[in-house]
């Protein structure tokens, strides 16, 4: 499997735009992978994760071709994961979509109904809107999917087992260490963990307030229980994404060494990641 990160940063971004904290300062100062620009990804090229606002800025700076791009899953509805706005672009009038060309397919929990419906309806069928349930896989633009439940204080958030051709990934942003219903489908399932991307919002931090983000010790945590519980081991690769300037050694250049001597890849915008 290939995933890209487009985006790796929290709500903000990095550096945030009105901020001065020492961080912020050095992603200025340094720019390369110390600027970050707000969470997103792509899987195998066909199936986009999450939509920000920040959607234009990685297809033009990748290359992603959004007219073959028509799946897209939405984490939860923060708005630095889903931007309704911009959906409101598959209309008439703003895009010139030929008749009969493949729509745009959004997915999510029933809390993507209410910011999406409208922008929807009025595509004229150019985008269409899919709820996803808990647990229950579906297939999407070729692999596997089934959301999970996860711990972030929005409604109804998920995280995502992700599986093709016999490699699987788990894209858990953003979140806790997961609810004990997510651990009990697992248990059932027991899938093989190729890859893990996990919530790293708070760096360095050795304590946060839980309920909603990670920290690089909550990191260590979650890997030790899927490791314990039979779905990683040595093999599985884990990264770290969705950083905040907020966290301890938020800037790339200093996390990233402190990361890897802990057995975590550090995620930055552009990275292209294989397993």
């Amino acid at each position: 499997m290939k995933l890209q990160y487009l985006g790796t940063a929290a709500a903000e971004g990095m550096p945030a735009p009105f901020c001065t904290c020492a961080d912020c300062e050095k992603a200025r100062q340094r720019g390369g992978r110390n600027v970050r620009s707000r969470s997103q990804a792509l899987v195998n090229d066909t199936l986009l994760l999450d939509f920000p606002g920040d959607t234009f800025y990685h297809a033009m700076l990748y290359g992603v071709d959004l007219l073959k791009v028509r799946h897209c899953l939405i984490t939860h509805v923060h708005a630095d994961h889903l931007c309704p706005a911009e959906a409101a672009y598959f209309r008439r009038g703003f895009s010139v979509i030929p008749e009969g060309f493949p729509p745009f397919h959004f997915y999510g929990s029933e809390d993507i109904e209410a910011p999406l419906e409208n922008h929807v309806k009025e595509s004229a069928g150019n985008a269409q809107l899919h709820v996803l349930r808990p647990f229950e896989t579906v297939e999407i633009a070729g692999q596997a999917v089934t959301p999970l439940k996860a711990a972030h204080g929005t409604a109804h958030p998920f995280i995502y087992l992700i599986e093709k051709d016999g490699t699987t990934l788990l894209y858990a942003h953003d979140t806790d260490v997961f609810p004990e219903e997510t651990w009990e489908f697992l248990r059932k399932k027991k899938p093989y963990l190729n890859a893990v991307s996990m919530d790293c919002t708070e760096g360095a931090k050795e304590t946060i307030y839980r309920g909603a983000h990670m920290c690089i010790t909550i990191n260590e945590e979650c890997r030790d229980r899927l490791m314990a519980e039979g779905f990683a081991d040595e093999r599985t690769a884990f990264a770290l994404n969705h950083f905040s300037h907020n966290g301890d050694l938020a800037a790339y250049d200093d996390f990233a060494p402190f990361a890897a001597a802990r057995g975590f890849v550090t995620s930055y915008d552009g990275m292209v990641w294989e397993f």
